[in-house]
């Protein structure tokens, strides 16, 4: 007997970017709609509906533009929490590692897992950088909006 795949499960590695990938996707759908009049040739060619790639950033109100750095400093937050567990795993893997070789033991599964552990914070530190670099700019034209009032 086979048991069937419960809907919305997702493996606990793939669940964290899955769901901030699925959050961000209705966060802007919310906040733009379903407008198909998109200008940027950038987003014609992608079809996005993120604002930072179809330039329709510059169209959003204050209170938009808000709402979007609280998503964009709650999603930093959450990636800043995963490093440190990643780092938190990296020592705890390091000292096993050490302690394996001092006794002779088999290292290549700890070194193996310490290579994954690295290929995770690299990702990790990608998507940090790609949401500090769409901070500034929510934050710079949260400044523009601000001093036009």
């Amino acid at each position: 007997m086979t048991r069937a795949k419960v809907p919305g499960k997702v493996p606990a590695k793939e669940n964290l970017f899955e769901g901030l990938k699925t959050e961000w996707n209705l966060f802007w759908q919310t906040i733009l709609g379903d407008d198909e009049d998109e200008t940027s040739e950038v987003a014609a060619a992608s079809n996005s509906k993120d604002p930072f790639i179809t330039g329709k950033i510059e169209k959003l109100s204050l209170e938009q533009i808000k709402a979007i750095t609280k998503a964009l400093s709650s999603d930093r937050r959450k990636l800043n929490q995963r490093i440190e567990a990643v780092n938190k795993e990296v020592e705890v893997n390091s000292t096993k590692l050490e302690s394996l070789k001092l006794v002779g033991g088999e290292t290549d599964d700890t070194l193996n897992r310490l290579n994954e552990l690295s290929d995770i914070g690299q990702n990790i530190s990608e998507q940090l950088n790609r949401i500090n670099d769409r901070l500034r700019i929510a934050r710079s034209k949260e400044d523009q909006l601000k001093r036009n009032k």
